[in-house]
């Protein structure tokens, strides 16, 4: 490690112990050197070279100053410089946002995530470590890396406004799909692509909103779309659309604002408020997250709560309120 680096690391580590409470000198030079061996393998470092880290603190608008408690001087963290991005109180959210991704933790992206946290907030490992404190009990998707690179890679073609081709499983049968991607949702523990098919002959979008399952892309992998009605050109020539105008065209909004999470019937979509009673232990998560942004309180006592909601009137609402069992009652 450089000499600058390790001057870095000296007042990152000295800003995260104060952080957590007041120390004496001595404290504070026996924590830092405990932290700098066993998570760093670096050398001790002398009184010295903490003044030295501790000035260059001070100047950079750290307020660190020497209180009297029971008669012993100790160091305290007062304030920290007012163009950082983030206060105090914000800053502890990270372990519990890492903690949210745990599931991925193993993801190079990930790790460099808690690289670039320690960098600029003056973290070390242990600090961003969120279990046993915090748990995200959500079960690992399987396939999870490749999932997350697929949606990554799809959102760089949406962006573009070009076209991809892949094969896709449906019902055991692998077919051949091309498509304009619009949108990556994340719904229910599942990755979704919404995309407007490209018609063979035209090669443009087709207007027709669909909608494909990540899971289901075989080998997870996606490629350009090209045109090959001209089969003399040496390079290949690849399919753009107009984003904007098929995202309106397609209805994408008004398809979806109807819906629970990505259902919808392309044929005919019937309009439909539900009204809904619900008791006991469900209570609570419906008061805890709204089942649809159109939800409406009617009546809330200590018994039950009865909400309205509407959006198409098709599967999606069976299979949603299927997991509340008899604590969820229809009232229409």
């Amino acid at each position: 490690m450089e000499d600058f680096s390790k001057k870095r690391l000296y007042k990152k580590c000295i800003v995260k112990l104060l952080r957590e409470k007041r120390l004496s000198v001595k404290e504070l030079m026996i924590s830092l050197n405990d932290i700098l061996k066993n998570e760093y393998g670096i050398e001790p470092i002398s009184r010295r070279t903490f003044d030295r880290a501790k000035d260059s603190l001070l100047e950079n608008g750290y307020q660190i100053n020497s209180r009297k408690f029971n008669g012993q001087n100790y160091f305290v963290l007062e304030g920290i410089p007012e163009n950082s991005a983030l206060n105090e109180d914000e800053m502890l959210t990270f372990p519990l946002l890492l903690g949210l991704l745990d599931t991925e933790h193993t993801m190079s992206a990930v790790e460099w995530l808690k690289s670039a946290l320690m960098e600029e907030f003056d973290y070390t490992k242990n600090d961003l470590k969120s279990y046993p404190y915090f748990v995200h009990v959500n079960p690992s998707l399987n396939h999870k890396d490749e999932l997350l690179l697929l949606a990554g890679q799809i959102i760089e073609y949406i962006k573009k406004g070009q076209a991809i081709l892949f094969n896709y499983q449906k019902k055991g049968v692998t077919e051949f799909k091309q498509v304009a991607p619009l949108q990556i949702r994340y719904y229910d523990n599942r990755y979704y692509m919404l995309a407007s098919k490209i018609d063979e002959k035209t090669d443009q979008p087709t207007n027709l909103l669909q909608t494909f399952c990540l899971d289901m892309f075989v080998e997870k992998k996606v490629n350009p779309a090209v045109d090959e009605s001209d089969e003399n050109t040496l390079e290949p020539k690849y399919l753009y659309f107009n984003y904007d105008a098929l995202y309106k065209s397609t209805k994408l909004d008004e398809l979806l604002k109807y819906s629970l999470g990505i259902w919808y019937d392309w044929q005919e979509n019937k309009l439909k408020t539900f009204r809904l009673k619900f008791t006991e232990w469900a209570m609570g998560i419906v008061k805890n997250k709204k089942i649809h942004s159109s939800q409406k309180v009617i009546e809330d006592t200590p018994e039950n709560l009865i909400i309205e909601i509407t959006i198409w009137d098709n599967p999606e609402i069976d299979y949603f309120l299927g997991r509340y069992g008899n604590k969820c009652e229809r009232l229409n």
